[in-house]
């Protein structure tokens, strides 16, 4: 398929309101990815600098989701469409123009997420192949798209996917929810929903691992994964959100799936939602955003106990950056960082031609 180039634009850097305490520290650096939205609902992909706070985009037709840079071109950056788009764009960095990259099988979508190979040769997406009801990630040429193959996800709704040490083990999150384009977004098997964590071998897809949690309604969405193969695994309750019984679990190889605990009171002011997970080792930090609660939750890597919430209405993406700290996005298009000590949320200059909101992830670009 030939990529289709349809607009290119970068959004002036002009003064926009924050939030949040501004603070003083060393100068950041880097990028922060995102697909957004501005006030009238026109979709975005692009990010912000960090060292200046300017955002960027280009316009693209469809809302994107996550997105996945090229290990060895980082001018290349794909954006995923979120369930149940079918498309596929392609940022590029220097001149900030936009494609379309590809556009899934008849009877496929999108999930918002997808992963390079370690080499860059290979790109892997979770699709739900609705037809046929079931869950598959896609194993496309990188420069071309095309598919090559087919993994069965040994579930449905398969959100986002992660590589474990080793780039051979990939790890899959089965969402468990039925869904069809027909209905957009109706979710269509609550009472039989089926969530797991599975592990495949990205070479002939086997499954080498496959988790459940003890209660069906937690739907398994989101992963980050550390250094040593433990992972975050963000939940979603399909039930009453007061009543969720956890917001986090924790992967460690073959012993499977432990949900992190939280106090009563914390638990519920999480309101029973997560939107993204990130772990910092540098600040034994897991951090999970509960955008319809209070802010970020986190926990300590090492010893898995509950360390706090950062306040935030509406917080959003989370990535770790190059220097180790973990940064948060908002929907109304303010960003923080989360400081270890005290869990503070210190306010990151956010400058925009216009108002934008921040869609649910980030991913950070060195």
């Amino acid at each position: 398929m030939k990529r289709r180039t349809f607009l290119a634009g970068t959004l002036a850097t002009l003064s926009s309101a924050a939030l949040l305490p501004a603070c003083t520290r060393a100068r950041r650096e880097g990028t922060l990815l995102s697909a957004f939205e501005d006030s009238v609902g026109d979709q975005y992909v692009g990010g912000v600098a960090l060292a200046s706070g300017s955002v960027f985009g280009a316009r693209v037709p469809m809302r994107a989701h996550g997105c996945a840079v090229h290990p060895m071109d980082s001018d290349r950056v794909l954006f995923f469409a979120r369930r149940p788009g079918t498309q596929c764009f392609e940022l590029d960095m220097t001149s900030k123009r936009v494609s379309v990259a590809f556009e899934t099988r008849a009877g496929q979508h999108l999930s918002g997420h997808g992963v390079f190979s370690a080499d860059g040769d290979v790109l892997f997406t979770p699709e739900h192949d609705y037809e046929r009801i079931r869950g598959i990630v896609s194993v496309r040429d990188a420069r071309s798209y095309e598919v090559i193959e087919e993994i069965d996800t040994r579930g449905i709704d398969p959100h986002e996917l992660a590589w474990l040490p080793g780039q051979r083990r990939l790890m899959v999150a089965n969402g468990g929810i039925l869904t069809h384009p027909r209905t957009y977004r109706r979710k269509l098997n609550i009472d039989t929903m089926d969530p797991s964590l599975s592990v495949l071998n990205a070479k002939n897809g086997a499954c080498l691992e496959q988790w459940r949690l003890p209660e069906h309604l937690l739907s398994i969405r989101h992963l980050s994964v550390a250094s040593d193969g433990t992972a975050a695994v963000g939940l979603q309750y399909e039930g009453p959100r007061t009543r969720a019984p956890s917001v986090v679990a924790l992967y460690r190889r073959a012993r499977g799936l432990t949900q992190l605990d939280c106090p009563t009171e914390a638990l519920a002011a999480l309101n029973g939602y997560v939107a993204s997970v990130c772990i910092s080792e540098r600040d034994d930090l897991i951090a999970a955003s509960c955008p319809y609660g209070e802010g970020v939750a986190c926990w300590s890597k090492r010893s898995g106990v509950f360390r706090g919430i950062a306040r935030a209405s509406e917080a959003y993406g989370l990535s770790r950056g190059g220097d180790g700290h973990i940064y948060a996005s908002r929907r109304d298009g303010s960003a923080f960082e989360i400081d270890k000590t005290g869990l503070r949320s210190q306010n990151i200059e956010i400058a925009s031609s216009k108002p934008i909101r921040w869609d649910d992830h980030w991913v950070a670009a060195i």
